[in-house]
């Protein structure tokens, strides 16, 4: 019986020295060999040192929103906010109900940071990408317009731009859109999708 405490309390020992000399450096090292799990594993127990540490719960939702748990990430970017209320964390619960597939609720979320960020193209290209699943192309449409309107060079967002104003019967603004690709960005994926419709 005491040989047992004592091997629980040497093990125990022993882990907490692991913990002790893991460094978030050590998870940053893990994270980009792709072993997030053991990533995860040290930001955990660097949590657990300092709970009240809004940064560390971020980096954990990351972590399992790398793994592809979802759910758990949603609930430690939302212990984060609990902390610290965070742009960072915010975006990652919208992340999270992207990737779950909640169409809705991210566009609601979004739009209710968007009251706030209005100027935001993160929180923008999210919102639109919401409405875009949800197949409102008009909405889409509006949000990539406002991003355009505030990075004209954006190529990227204006080919998102061009073909939700197509998919909404905006036809001709979509065309002056492909026209702009045209002669800003031959290079664009979009040129190719409209070519047959537009040339």
């Amino acid at each position: 019986m005491i040989k047992r405490i004592l091997l629980s309390l040497a093990l125990f020992m022993l882990l907490s020295l692991l913990v002790a000399q893991n460094s978030i450096t050590d998870s940053y090292n893990l994270e980009a060999s792709g072993n997030y799990t053991e990533a995860l594993r040290i930001m955990q127990g660097l949590a657990e040192q300092e709970p009240g540490e809004a940064f560390y719960q971020v980096r954990i939702a990351w972590l399992q929103y790398l793994l592809g748990q979802y759910q758990n990430a949603q609930g430690s970017y939302r212990a984060s906010l609990q902390i610290l209320d965070n742009l960072d964390a915010w975006t990652g619960i919208i992340n999270c109900n992207l990737a779950l597939a909640n169409w809705t609720e991210a566009r609601r979320i979004a739009g209710d940071l968007l009251t706030i960020h209005a100027q935001n193209p993160t929180i923008l290209g999210k919102a639109a990408y919401a409405s875009y699943m949800m197949q409102d192309y008009q909405a889409s449409a509006a949000i990539f317009g406002r991003i355009t309107e505030l990075y004209p060079w954006d190529m990227e967002n204006r080919g998102y731009l061009l073909n939700n104003l197509y998919l909404a019967g905006r036809i001709e603004e979509a065309r002056e859109q492909y026209n702009l690709l045209k002669k800003y960005y031959p290079a664009s994926a979009m040129l190719t999708e409209y070519r047959n419709i537009f040339e």
